[in-house]
C-alpha cells in the first residue's frame, strides 16, 4: 500500500511498537494503567522478552502457565514490578499486559524479560577499518579504562584484544563477550541491542556515550545460549574469525552490479563517448574470463532536468530495465545521446537520478550494488521546485547505507562554471560516503577539458572491481589445488561447489596503495580499491549470516577504544509504519506553519496553532511551549533520545533571527526527510518482522537517528 496522504485521528498509540494478538485470553481490568518510566509523566514503562520465556498466572513458578514459548523481542507493558518471593529464588516479576487500557497478561519472569525504557536499539557500524566492540560485564570496569590518560587507555585495550585474540581468558576477564569480525547484515540476521541506560562521557576530547545494552537475537536452538567469551569458547572462536574469510563454494554465489548514473544534458556526450570506451575495452578482459562474465552485470540511468524546459525530452531515463551482460550492456551505451537543448541555469537534476538508480534499479539478489555517478553540475538542492525527488544528498545517502550501495561520484569540473564547483563537491562527497571506506569519500575530480584524467577514473574504478574478482577467482582455484589437486582447474572455469576446500582469508588480498601525487590524497585507485573491499566484507558476513552476541547484558561505549574519531555504534530507533505515517504527517504540520509564517509573517508557533487545528492539540499547550518539543505535537516515542536536534528545539526566537534563506533551509530539511519518510514505507527492504505472526503493520524499520527531527 503505498504511502497515505492523509492520516485519521487515531493515531494516539503512538507508542505501541510490537503489539501482537495472543491466541490465549487476556484479562482487560477497566482503570488499571501500565506503570510509568521513572521520571516520566506519560511513557509507560515496557519489557522485551527473551526467546523460549513463559507467562505465569501468578508471580511463582509453580502457577499454571498461561503462554508458553513467547517469542523473542515481544513488547510487553508493565503493570505491576514486585521483588524476588523468596531468598531461595532470587528472580522478581513482571505483571505485563499487551496494551495500555488494562489488558493484562499474566507474570513473567524477571529473567525472561529486560527493561525497555526507550524504544531505542543501537547497531554496529561498518567494521572495516575499526576495532570490535568490546562489552564490559560491570559499569565501573569501562568508566575505568576511559578515564585512563590516552596512552594509558590505548595499552590497556589494546591487551584486551590480544588476550582475546590468544584465547587466554580468565574467569575474572572484565569483558563478557565481543562483536564478531564479521559484518552482521541486520536485515538478514536481525539483532536487538536495547538500550536500557546511557550517559554522556568525554573520550579523548570527544564527545562519546557510555551505554548499557542487552544483545538478543531471533528464535533459534541457540538463543538463550550466553555468548560469554568467558564460558562459551565456540562463540569466541567464531567472533575472531577474520572479515574477510570464506569458503570457494560460498564465493561461488558472489554477484556485483555496476550502475552508471550520468548527467545527459548537451555539455556531457565527450564523457559518455569516453565512457562506452572504457566498457569496451573492460568488454574483452571480462570476457575472456568465465567467472568474470558469470558475476558482474551493468546498468545504465540518465537524468537532464525538469520537463518545464521545452525539448529537455526526459527528467530520468533507465536504459536498463534489466541489468545486463558486459557485451549487449556496450551495446546499449551506443545508444545514449545527450539533450539538444540546454538546462536552464546551470544545476541539474541530479538527485532525482540518484533516487531512481537506488529506487528503481533491478538489482541482482544478493549482488554487491556499485553506483558511479558522473556530472559536471549540483543537484536543484532540496525545496527547489525543480528538484523532483524532493531529496537532499543526506537522506540519499542514508538510503544508500540501509541498501549497501556503495556510490562513487566523478566532478567533471568546468572552468567556466567556478562558481558552482563548490557546491558540486559538497552534494558528490556527501553522496560518495561509503561506510567502511578508509580514505575519506569516494569522489574524484577531472577538468572537462582532460579526457584522459576522466577515462583513467573510470578505468580505476573498473579495475578495482574485475581486478578484485580475478584475484578471488585465483584464490579459489588455489584453495581446490590444497584440497585435491586433481580437481583444479584454470580461472577461467567454473569452480566445482562440492568439492572440499580450504577456507580462504581474503583480508590477505589488500594490495599496497598506488602511488599518489599528494600525499595527503589517495589516489583513485586506493579509494576504489578501499570501496571493494568494504563492500565485500559486507556481502561476506550477509552470505556467511554472522551471528551478533546474544544473551548478555554488558557495557559499552559507542567509539573505538583505540580510534576515539571513529564511531563504533550507531543509535537506531525501531519504528513502525503506522508511527512512520504519523512522524511524516507531524514535519508536514511545522512545514505548512513554517511557510505560512513566512506569507502572513506571523510568530512561527501562532502558524503551528493554525496549522495543528486539525491534529486535535490543546492550542494553548502550543502557545505556551517554550520549544517544538514541548508542543504535544512531537510523537513521545521520540522522547527521550540521547541527541540534540535543532528542529525539536525550534522556538519563535530561533525561527524570527533567521533570515529567509535560513528558513527556506530549515523548510527544505524538513522536505528532504518527509520524502525519506516515504521512500522508507513504499520500499520493501529494510522491514523487519521479528515474530512470525507479525503481519506487516507490524514490521518494524530500524531509522538512524539522522533521519529523525
Amino acid at each position: 500500500m503505498p504511502f497515505p496522504r492523509k492520516i485519521g485521528l487515531g493515531l494516539t498509540l503512538l507508542l505501541t511498537l510490537l503489539l501482537v494478538s495472543f491466541a490465549v485470553p487476556a484479562q482487560t481490568e477497566t482503570g488499571r494503567e501500565p506503570l510509568k518510566i521513572e521520571g516520566k509523566d506519560t511513557l509507560p514503562l515496557r519489557v522485551l522478552s527473551r526467546p523460549f520465556s513463559s507467562v505465569y498466572q501468578d508471580p511463582n513458578d509453580s502457577s499454571a502457565r498461561i503462554q508458553d514459548h513467547v517469542p523473542a523481542f515481544q513488547s510487553f507493558y508493565v503493570y505491576d514490578r514486585r521483588g524476588s518471593v523468596s531468598d531461595i529464588d532470587p528472580r522478581g516479576w513482571y505483571e505485563v499486559g499487551v496494551d495500555t487500557r488494562g489488558t493484562v497478561l499474566g507474570w513473567m519472569h524477571s529473567d525472561d524479560v529486560f527493561e525497555w525504557k526507550q524504544t531505542m536499539c543501537l547497531s554496529y557500524t561498518h567494521p572495516e577499518g575499526r576495532y570490535p566492540v568490546l562489552m564490559f560485564d560491570r559499569k565501573e570496569d569501562l568508566e575505568k579504562l576511559t578515564s585512563m590518560p590516552d596512552q594509558e587507555r590505548l595499552d590497556e585495550a589494546g591487551q584486551l584484544y590480544i588476550d582475546i585474540a590468544m584465547g587466554d581468558i580468565p574467569e575474572d576477564f572484565p569483558i563478557v563477550t565481543i562483536e564478531p569480525k564479521r559484518a552482521i547484515d541486520i536485515s538478514r540476521e536481525f539483532y536487538l541491542l536495547p538500550i536500557l541506560e546511557f550517559e554522556a562521557i568525554e573520550l579523548n576530547n570527544r564527545e562519546a556515550r557510555i551505554l548499557k545494552l542487552a544483545a538478543v537475537t531471533g528464535e533459534g536452538g541457540d538463543a538463550r545460549e550466553s555468548s560469554d567469551i568467558r564460558t562459551n569458547p565456540d562463540y569466541l572462536s567464531s567472533a575472531v574469525r577474520t572479515s574477510g574469510e570464506i569458503d570457494a563454494a560460498t564465493l561461488e554465489r558472489l554477484a556485483v552490479d555496476i550502475v552508471w548514473v550520468m548527467d545527459t544534458t548537451n555539455s556531457m556526450m565527450p564523457y559518455v563517448t569516453q565512457t562506452l570506451k572504457v566498457v569496451e575495452e573492460a568488454s574483452a578482459r571480462i570476457s575472456a574470463n568465465t567467472d568474470l562474465a558469470r558475476a558482474v552485470r551493468f546498468g545504465y540511468w540518465a537524468y537532464r532536468d525538469s520537463l518545464d524546459i521545452p525539448g529537455i525530452e526526459y527528467l530520468v531515463k533507465n536504459f536498463t530495465p534489466e541489468l545486463e551482460e558486459i557485451g549487449p550492456f556496450a551495446d546499449t551505451l551506443k545508444t545514449v545521446d545527450v539533450a539538444t537543448v540546454g538546462s536552464q541555469g546551470y544545476p541539474e537534476d541530479v538527485f532525482s537520478g540518484v533516487a531512481s538508480a537506488l529506487d528503481k534499479t533491478a538489482w541482482t539478489p544478493d549482488a554487491i550494488r556499485f553506483i558511479i555517478l558522473v556530472g559536471d553540475a549540483p543537484s536543484h538542492p532540496v525545496g527547489h521546485r525543480w528538484n523532483a525527488s524532493g531529496h537532499s544528498q543526506s537522506t540519499l545517502r542514508a538510503i544508500a547505507n540501509d541498501r549497501n550501495v556503495t556510490i562513487h561520484a566523478i566532478h567533471i569540473k568546468d572552468p567556466e562554471a567556478a562558481r558552482y564547483h563548490a557546491l558540486t563537491e559538497e552534494q558528490f562527497r556527501a553522496l560518495s560516503t561509503n561506510r567502511g571506506v578508509e580514505g575519506g569519500p569516494n569522489y574524484y575530480t577531472t577538468s572537462s577539458e582532460d579526457l584522459a584524467g576522466f577515462e583513467g577514473i573510470t578505468k580505476s574504478l573498473t579495475d578495482s572491481v574485475l581486478g578484485f574478482l580475478e584475484t578471488i577467482a585465483e584464490e579459489k582455484n588455489r584453495a581446490l589445488v590444497a584440497a585435491s589437486p586433481e580437481t583444479a582447474t584454470d580461472t577461467t572455469q567454473a569452480l566445482q561447489p562440492q568439492a572440499p576446500t580450504r577456507p580462504i582469508n581474503l583480508d590477505l588480498l589488500e594490495t599496497p596503495p598506488a602511488p599518489v601525487a599528494d600525499a595527503t590524497e589517495p589516489s583513485a585507485q586506493a579509494l576504489a580499491d578501499a570501496a571493494m573491499k568494504a563492500a565485500f566484507v559486507q556481502w561476506v558476513g550477509a552470505q556467511t549470516r554472522a551471528q551478533a552476541p546474544r544473551d548478555v547484558v554488558a557495557w559499552v561505549t559507542d567509539k573505538d577504544l583505540l580510534a576515539t574519531d571513529i564511531q563504533s555504534l550507531e543509535v537506531r530507533l525501531l519504528i513502525t509504519k503506522q508511527q512512520l505515517d504519523s512522524l511524516r504527517e507531524t514535519l508536514r504540520t511545522i512545514l505548512v506553519a513554517g511557510r505560512t509564517g513566512q506569507i502572513s509573517g506571523e510568530d512561527f508557533f501562532s502558524s503551528l496553532q493554525a496549522a495543528s487545528a486539525a491534529t486535535a492539540r490543546d492550542p494553548d499547550m502550543i502557545r505556551q511551549a517554550g520549544s517544538l518539543a514541548e508542543t504535544g505535537l512531537i510523537p513521545e516515542f521520540l522522547d527521550g533520545l540521547p541527541y540534540t536536534s535543532r528542529i525539536m528545539d525550534m522556538n519563535d526566537e530561533l525561527w524570527n533571527s533567521w533570515s529567509i534563506d535560513e528558513q527556506d533551509m530549515f523548510l527544505a530539511d524538513l522536505d528532504a526527510r518527509i520524502m525519506a519518510y516515504e521512500t522508507i514505507h513504499d520500499g520493501p527492504e529494510g522491514w523487519i518482522q521479528l515474530n512470525k505472526s507479525d503481519d506487516p503493520s507490524e514490521f518494524v524499520y530500524p531509522i538512524t537517528l539522522e533521519l529523525l527531527p
